[in-house]
């Protein structure tokens, strides 16, 4: 059995990249040639190839090429010997060469040895393209065509995307020529992807970090202004901060709130699969996200999130978003003091002239098993307008009556009642999260008494 038919079991990791001056570097990249142990037979060529074989790895081309050919006289149907001559044509630059000499190496290969050479040519063919891409982008640079010449050198990169130099020369003009720091890091992210543990993915790593500062920067903007939409307008908000900053964390748990509140639970399903591919999960993110208690009402929903934490946690987020849970939310915030309850009545501009907040003490069902209503004991007033006189020492939610619940920074509103107050609901003052809590909360205690009848609201 000649050793020309036996298999091309492994290449080292990339075939050939380009320098900095756009040389092409051989060292480590020649195809080794693994023989079965049962081969005995020599080819009359077997010299020629392998001395070819380490001239190239010497980047020798031109005394590579000479020897390669002589493989090809000796024994023109061996592919090694045209593959080596395709890789020195390569060295040298003349593609078109090269090509015909990996098309004959491809003709002439035995099948276990064609994804080797098919490589080989895809090289050729895309170093081919790059290389006039790059010429083209060094013209538009010296016509001050800044624009042109990082597209043009991007283009070389994705040619075949084993020449990262071109990587690195677009990143450098997005980068500090253009103010396109997001195309910048697009383009060194590519290099990461394409060279793990390569000297090129460390030196993506640095510049990455160069202008880590801007893409931060420019993902909390784009998670500011996404806070402010809804769904649809806020998705590609989003996309832009994820392109800007793939590692900050608020995106994520931002477009998991948006996605609730839009109440689709598909969209839900992806923002919580996201969330959870970034290990940006817990019970407290959860809990916080809109309709998440009506959702996992819902038997499909409710395995979904069981498959994604567990049926144990699944549980314990179901009863945490049931009414009862809501209702334990809102007893533990008024005994730690932190919530108090806002009447309000004839609106006059921008305020009202009948007004007054009171501290909160307790929340508890009005009756056993009334889990529609519930009875707020108040407290201290916090502070009122001169024409309140302050009574009662109570008030009873029927949260089926209530407008549905909106938030306004540390305000949670429920909507008039039957007094005539224009406005009543509840101040978290000094705590965001807690009343973003109190808001999921209100809003899981009124999706799930909406629907049952009632003759009152607050009173």
């Amino acid at each position: 059995m000649s050793r020309r038919t036996h298999d091309m079991r492994k290449e080292i990791v990339s075939i050939i990249h380009l320098s900095r001056v756009a040389r092409f570097r051989f060292a480590a990249s020649v195809a080794l040639l693994s023989l079965s142990p049962v081969a005995q037979a020599q080819s009359a060529n077997d010299a020629q190839v392998e001395q070819a074989k380490t001239l190239l790895t010497q980047e020798r081309f031109i005394e590579a090429l000479a020897v390669a050919k002589d493989a090809t006289r000796i024994d023109g149907s061996d592919y090694r010997a045209h593959y080596y001559v395709a890789m020195a044509y390569m060295g040298l630059r003349q593609f078109d060469a090269a090509e015909t000499e990996a098309n004959d190496a491809l003709a002439k290969a035995p099948d276990s040895a064609r994804p080797a050479v098919e490589k080989l040519a895809g090289t050729i063919r895309s170093l081919r393209q790059g290389t006039t891409s790059v010429s083209d982008a060094d013209t538009a640079l010296s016509e001050g065509l800044i624009g042109k010449a990082a597209r043009l050198f991007e283009e070389g990169w994705n040619s075949g995307r084993n020449a990262p130099d071109f990587a690195f020369k677009a990143a450098d003009l997005y980068a500090n020529r253009l103010n396109q720091p997001i195309d910048a890091a697009r383009v060194l992210r590519q290099v990461q992807q394409a060279m793990p543990g390569s000297a090129a993915y460390d030196q993506a790593e640095a510049e990455l970090k160069k202008i880590s500062p801007t893409l931060r920067q420019i993902a909390t903007a784009r998670v500011a202004e996404a806070r402010t939409l809804d769904w649809s307008r806020a998705a590609p908000v989003l996309t832009a901060a994820e392109e800007a900053d793939p590692t900050y964390s608020e995106i994520y748990l931002t477009r998991a709130t948006l996605a609730g509140a839009s109440g689709s639970a598909e969209l839900m399903e992806s923002a919580i699969k996201d969330l959870a591919r970034r290990n940006l999960i817990n019970l407290q993110n959860l809990q916080d996200l809109p309709n998440i208690g009506r959702l996992m009402q819902q038997a499909d929903f409710a395995q979904f999130m069981a498959d994604v934490i567990g049926g144990q946690q699944a549980q314990a987020l179901a009863d945490a978003t049931s009414p009862a849970g809501s209702m334990a939310l809102l007893a533990n915030a008024a005994a730690q003091g932190k919530i108090n309850f806002f009447t309000g009545a004839k609106p006059a501009g921008n305020g009202y002239y009948m007004w007054s907040r009171r501290i909160v003490t307790a929340v508890q069902a009005a009756q056993p098993g009334a889990q529609c209503q519930s009875t707020l004991f108040l407290g201290d007033v916090v502070n009122r307008s001169e024409d309140v006189s302050v009574k009662l020492n109570s008030r009873i939610v029927d949260w089926r009556k209530i407008s549905k619940p909106a938030i306004d920074g540390d305000f949670v509103a429920l909507g008039p009642n039957e007094e005539g107050w224009v406005m009543t609901g509840f101040g978290v003052p000094n705590d965001p999260q807690m009343a973003q809590r109190v808001f999921q909360a209100v809003g899981a205690l009124y999706a799930a008494c909406m629907a049952a009848p009632s003759s009152s609201g607050v009173r």
